[in-house]
């Protein structure tokens, strides 16, 4: 028995070895049920497309009579296409095998059909038939396998055979959600692959088998005891057992699944024993202990990756309508809006909402930073999630008008397009675990809660609490709620569990959490120490530059100093640097330029700026300062140090009070007007430059831009054209493999019905001439060669053009017939003595008028010549004596 994992190319055995000689001990055996309970039975959907019918033929020859299973065929077929399915798959089968007719009840132990042009569903037990929706793609194998989820539950299981497309993709997800099993057709049995391997890259499908095979290992789950009855008694999993197997898949995937509910573990648990055909789980917790891939299985089943676009579409109705205007009113002014998505599995509902805020943003007509955050604990999911691929399918759930619009065609599937992509960051998260995101306007958390203990669901209500903004948007899932948690969110819509974050609530959201840092928190704390871990090396690298520094200190006796980057960052000082600067309220900033005063910043900016640019020492003299008492003025001298190769720029700036100065010290007096002038004319100059360069990058970006525009018109709709022919060529070459497949099926059976004919025709001895609408020889027997003379040769000919005596007593006969007559029976002789009984007859079609003769000749010469013997000794008995014949015969 083989499954898929998150690879599309394993062949890892579901059954290991020793587990499946476990599978058949005789005491799980002779425990088999033959059925389940009255009432409760599995519905089976198989799902086939091209080279299918040869996959149905194989599956239903090793499905016994009483399997206590009911199957539902669904295929891809034509309206008009008059479907054999029905008497082809009756011959295989001893199962009853009849077309659905709308409205019936579902029995085990029966095949049901779909009819050509028609779409099916179940629904409390019944199948009805539907028209296909015009605007929807061929999918009517995704249509029944959703209903099928829905109404049996656990009960439900999806097949996908042989075909071409992705039809079946999304069903079996829906399959999968809701319970029920997966089987798929291994690549080497089927005719044609792309729709067993879209379904098994989803890392669903617990069999990977050929049909015969997949028949068999059916029955085996169906009919297993803790399978057969599992309504019937509470299973239960002893707490050593259990602890033993959740720390087997966290070892084997990294996820604890402590927090998940006993009862769904145990669900799951039992379901992969009936898979495994292991009597109890003491059984299987050996089994998982000798198959790391079983317990990669058993952790897959536990997160139920299941999702689609636009899931519960009155949800995201309310989203689009009220949710999201109402968030982009209060995010006006920031114009940037933060989702959150946790357990977004496959990625499909961050891209809804995405799609749902691009629409927004567009028509408003302004330029907004959305993120959207989709996190999720599985690593497979993410990756998945990531690479925005999907198959043709989601066209069931997305509208033709986002279709068109936010999806590209790629290799067969449909990518999300870069616009929607660049919005959605992907990351492996675990809720119970990680740093919460913060700033968030809208948490949609769909699905989760159900499956996690009390306890865990209150820290997550708490971490969501803290996450969300004031006034911020919490979305769950349909069979999930706040719980006693209404004192810190508002319910806005019951039905659609919508809730909002209360602006006067308070949580101790410590407690909560439990010591859990926020994820803007926990960065910070990285780059920390980074920092600290950067300090020691960078220390040996600037112990020069400190020895110089202080050398030049020395020199300038007491001179206040600073030592700047190439950023103009203060990394040291020396002196009395608080005479100069001031920390002004607001964000912390070491710019020194930010630090001085106004009247020195500007002194300070032009001598670093010129002292940078000819590497040479800059001085002011006589620069203002505001402050105490008038005519206050300093010094500044700028001097650019000299570092080695492998060391950072750095910048001395010396202030100190004009009497300090000495003597020998060379340096300009500061005229504010005209630094202010040649800064002013150096910054005209810059921009204009700048406006240039501007510009020219402007029109060219326009120019690129229409062009690329125009282009991606002209491919837009070269593409929607390539995508509506390329449907109905696979729509086509689906009918055409199904009709060609039945059409071989009937030439076989043709050719078998004309071997028996032939041989009929050549054992017996009644000559029979078969001829055409225009009365010329179709065929004729090998007993015909005795009475007139015809050879292969004279197929073709006219009947009439053959110079015998007995066609010609009967050339009056042959038009009368052919033209409707009744049937013709006479006696000929041929030649003296020779009695032949000729039958004339219409040549029969079934379901069509009549068209050419069937001649039968009969000798019946011997016959004649009884008769004549008889009537001779009648007469002998009858005359007078001494009355010689002819005078009786004259009398």
């Amino acid at each position: 028995m083989r499954r898929v994992s998150s690879k599309r190319k394993q062949k890892s055995t579901a059954a290991h070895k020793t587990a499946g000689a476990k599978a058949h001990k005789p005491a799980v055996v002779a425990s088999m049920a033959r059925r389940g309970p009255a009432g409760r039975f599995y519905v089976v959907g198989l799902g086939a497309s091209a080279g299918g019918l040869e996959a149905l033929r194989s599956f239903f020859a090793a499905v016994p009579a009483k399997s206590g299973a009911a199957f539902v065929v669904v295929q891809h077929l034509a309206p008009a296409y008059r479907s054999r399915m029905v008497e082809l798959l009756a011959t295989h089968t001893t199962v009853p095998v009849s077309q659905i007719e709308d409205g019936v009840t579902i029995q085990p132990d029966h095949v049901y059909v779909i009819p050509p042009g028609k779409w099916v569903k179940i629904f409390r037990g019944r199948l009805f038939l539907s028209d296909p929706e015009k605007r929807a793609p061929i999918l009517p194998i995704d249509y029944f396998f959703r209903s099928l989820a829905e109404d049996r539950g656990e009960l439900a299981i999806g097949i996908a055979l042989s075909g071409t497309g992705s039809d079946a993709t999304l069903g079996v997800r829906a399959i999968k959600e809701a319970g029920g099993t997966v089987m798929v057709q291994d690549e080497g049995s089927a005719k044609f692959s792309a729709m067993p391997d879209s379904a098994g890259a989803t890392g669903l499908a617990d069999y990977v088998l050929p049909p015969a095979e997949m028949a068999r290992e059916l029955l085996l789950f169906i009919r297993h005891p803790l399978v057969a009855h599992a309504k019937d008694a509470a299973f239960k999993v002893g707490e050593t057992t259990m602890q033993k197997i959740v720390s087997l898949i966290h070892e084997q995937t990294g996820i604890d699944f402590t927090s998940y509910k006993q009862s769904t573990v145990a669900r799951r648990i039992q379901r992969r024993i009936g898979i495994a055909q292991l009597a109890n789980p003491e059984e299987y917790l050996e089994f998982l202990e000798q198959s790391p891939q079983e317990a990669a299985m058993l952790g897959r089943d536990l997160l139920i990756n299941v999702t689609r676009f636009f899931r519960d579409g009155e949800v995201f109705d309310v989203l689009r309508g009220e949710i999201l205007p109402t968030l982009f009113k209060r995010a006006a002014t920031r114009k940037a809006l933060r989702i959150w998505v946790p357990a977004c599995a496959t990625g499909e509902e961050a891209y809804s909402i995405a799609m749902l805020v691009q629409e927004l943003v567009t028509a408003r007509g302004e330029k907004w930073d959305v993120k959207i955050f989709a996190t999720d604990v599985d690593k497979g999911s993410i990756e998945y999630a990531g690479r925005g691929l999907y198959p043709k399918s989601i066209a069931a759930d997305v509208g033709p008008e986002l279709l068109a619009r936010f999806f590209v065609q790629e290799s067969g599937a449909l990518r999300i397009c870069p616009e929607i992509r660049k919005q959605v960051v992907f990351a492996r998260h675990n809720i119970l675990r990680d740093p919460p995101f913060t700033k968030v306007d809208l948490i949609s958390c769909r699905n989760l809660l159900i499956y996690l203990r009390a306890d865990s669901q209150r820290r997550v209500m708490a971490l969501f609490h803290f996450a969300l903004r004031p006034g911020g948007y919490l979305l769950l899932g349909t069979s999930e709620a706040i719980g006693d948690r209404d004192n810190i969110f508002e319910t806005v819509n019951a039905k659609m569990r919508i809730f909002q974050k209360r602006g006067d609530s308070s949580v101790q959201i410590e407690s909560a959490i439990g010591g859990v840092a926020t994820a803007a928190g926990s960065l910070d704390r990285g780059r920390g120490s980074a920092s600290r871990e950067r300090v020691p090396r960078a220390r040996n690298g600037t112990k020069k530059i400190w020895e110089t520094i202080s050398a030049r200190l020395m020199a300038e006796f007491g001179t206040t100093c600073l030592v700047l980057n190439e950023r103009y960052e203060i990394l040291h000082s020396f002196g009395q640097p608080q005479r100069f600067l001031t920390v002004h309220p607001g964000r912390a900033s070491l710019n020194v330029l930010k630090l001085v005063p106004r009247a020195l910043s500007l002194a300070l900016s032009g001598a670093l700026r010129r002292a940078a640019k000819a590497q040479q020492t800059v001085g002011y003299s006589r620069i203002p300062l505001p402050g105490r008492g008038r005519g206050r003025t300093i010094d500044l001298k700028v001097e650019p140090l000299a570092a080695e190769l492998d060391q950072p720029r750095a910048m001395l700036v010396f202030l100190q009070e004009p009497q300090a100065a000495r003597a020998g010290a060379k340096s300009r007096h500061f005229n504010p007007s005209s630094e202010s002038l040649r800064r002013i004319a150096e910054l005209e100059a810059e921009l204009e430059r700048a406006k240039e360069k501007l510009q020219a990058t402007t029109e060219d970006e326009e120019t690129t831009r229409q062009e690329l525009q125009a282009a991606n018109e002209e491919l837009l709709a070269g593409n929607e054209e390539l995508q509506s022919s390329n449907e109905e060529l696979e729509s086509v070459n689906e009918e055409l493999t199904t009709l060609n497949t039945e059409y071989q099926q009937k030439i076989s059976e043709l050719i078998v019905s004309n071997n028996d004919l032939e041989n009929v025709l050549r054992t017996s001895d009644v000559a029979t001439i078969f001829l055409d609408a225009a009365l010329c020889v179709r065929r004729f027997t090998p007993a015909v060669i005795g009475i007139i003379p015809l050879r292969p040769h004279d197929v073709g000919r006219p009947l009439a053009n053959f110079a015998h005596s007995l066609i010609a007593a009967i050339a009056e006969d042959l038009p009368r017939v052919a033209a409707g007559g009744e049937a013709i029976v006479k006696t000929v002789e041929t030649v003296h003595g020779v009695w032949h009984l000729v039958r004339i007859t219409s040549y029969r079609r079934e379901g069509a008028s009549d068209c050419g003769l069937v001649v039968t000749i009969l000798d019946v010469s011997e016959l004649r010549r009884a008769e004549s013997n008889s009537e001779g000794q009648t007469l002998r008995q009858v005359r007078p004596p001494g009355l010689p014949v002819s005078a009786r015969k004259e009398s």
